[in-house]
Order: C-alpha cells, then sequence, then structure tokens
C-alpha cells in the first residue's frame, strides 16, 4: 500500500515526520493541506505539533515512531478518505500600504532591474490576490502565494541588517511584510501601518493559514494618520 502514498515520506528526526507532495501551490492544495492537517490533529493522538509549508506537513510527535509501515498506512487510508476539497469563502485581509520613496528604498532599482517603471510594479502588485500559505520566520510573517511572475527576482546578495517593521518586499517567486524589525534580504517596495503581531492579542496574528491578502496603495499621509491610530490601538483592520 505504501508504494501508492501521493505524498513523499521522510523521516527527519525520531520524533518527526515530513511529508511532501509533487506540483505547483494554489488554492486546491492549500485546502487539502489544511484538511488533511486537522485530520491527522483529530485521529493521531502522538502528534503533537504540525508545520505547514507550501508543500509539505511537518509532524512532531510525543515519542519516537515506531513501526514505520503502519505509521505510513495509516497516514494513506486517512488521506484517502478525503474528497477533492471544494474552495471555501476565505477573509480577504485589505493591507493598506504606501509606496512612496520614504518607504520604498528599492523600488525604483527593483523596478529597473524587472524592466518596470515604479507605477506598473505597483500596479501588478497591488492587482493580486495572495494566499496565506503558513506563518514562519518571524511570528506573524505570512508566507504569501500570488506574486506575479513579472514581479519575481533573486533575494539581495546582501541583507540588511535591520528592515523595519510593516516593510513591504519582494523576494524570489514571494511577497511578504515584516511584522517586526529584524534582519532580511528582500527589496522593501513599500509600507504598511497594520501590525502583524500583536503578543497581547487572543490571536497575536490577525490573518491566519488559508486566509487571502490584497493590498491598496495609500498616500504617505493616509500612511501616517492609520499610523497614528495603529499607535493609538484605535485602529480596526477590517476583512471583506
Amino acid at each position: 500500500m505504501t508504494n501508492r502514498l501521493p505524498f513523499r515520506f521522510f523521516i527527519n528526526h525520531p520524533k518527526v515526520i515530513v511529508l511532501e507532495w509533487d506540483g505547483e501551490p494554489d488554492d486546491t492544495m492549500l485546502q487539502q493541506l489544511i484538511e488533511f492537517k486537522k485530520r491527522i490533529i483529530k485521529e493521531f493522538d502522538e502528534v503533537i505539533q504540525i508545520t505547514q509549508g507550501y508543500l509539505s506537513l511537518m509532524l512532531f510527535h510525543k515519542i519516537n515512531v515506531q513501526y514505520i509501515e503502519d505509521y505510513k498506512n495509516r497516514l494513506y487510508f486517512l488521506y484517502s478518505l478525503q474528497s477533492r476539497p471544494t474552495i471555501k469563502k476565505v477573509k480577504v485581509w485589505q493591507i493598506p500600504v504606501c509606496y512612496e520613496e520614504t518607504y520604498a528604498p528599492d523600488l525604483k532599482s527593483l523596478a529597473s532591474k524587472l524592466n518596470l517603471n515604479t507605477t506598473a510594479l505597483i500596479k501588478k502588485h497591488v492587482s493580486a490576490r495572495y494566499q496565506v500559505y503558513f506563518i514562519g520566520f518571524l511570528p506573524g510573517f505570512l508566507y504569501l502565494n500570488g506574486l506575479a511572475k513579472e514581479l519575481e527576482y533573486s533575494r539581495k546578495e546582501q541583507p540588511l541588517t535591520n528592515v523595519p517593521q510593516g516593510s513591504v518586499a519582494i523576494g524570489g517567486k514571494q511577497t511578504g511584510i515584516y511584522p517586526m524589525d529584524s534582519p532580511g534580504g528582500w527589496h522593501i517596495i513599500g509600507k504598511t501601518p497594520y501590525p502583524f503581531f500583536e503578543p497581547k492579542n487572543k490571536k497575536p496574528c490577525f490573518a491566519q493559514i488559508g486566509d487571502s491578502v490584497q493590498f491598496t496603495s495609500i498616500s504617505k499621509s493616509e500612511f501616517l494618520q492609520l499610523e497614528m491610530q495603529s499607535l493609538q490601538g484605535t485602529l480596526k483592520i477590517s476583512h471583506l
């Protein structure tokens, strides 16, 4: 039975199993991973945590995994119970971004490297809807799928020692938002006043795996107004 597993099975550590799928990330695959993760958590008491990737699940266990072939068969059977997931209605978070030079030190240089002008780059960036595939690297850092191929560009050869909180950037095939000041090697094209990690909140990050994100362009004055609301704790973050 195990040779028919629809995913690759790796023993990363005696207590850690990694499952990897082929293909390209898309909405259907995302829902499939989310549903399978829920099933595993419900049916496998020995699993204490699951970390999701674009095309993978990493399973952490209480004790060393034994009887590997039986374990694979259990996973396969559980996976075989899944019907093809339907695309569910998801929350779409509207994220305001100021693309003005003050907050976008790499916008002009990246546009030039992509053979675009800055207006075209911004238009392409805000026209897409991005899916939240997983959260990691930093608390509240969203890994987003959906960047236009025309905007893909390799990361910086020399990372910055400090990227300001709220910076919106492009690196490789991804775009993302830095939830706090941190080192980083992506190209900074704008900044959002929205906080993406609030440890005091019940949900420290308002966006969750499976949600979508859409960027909207705002002026510097609008940015400063929203930033003030955020600092005062009166900012309302809404979704469609």
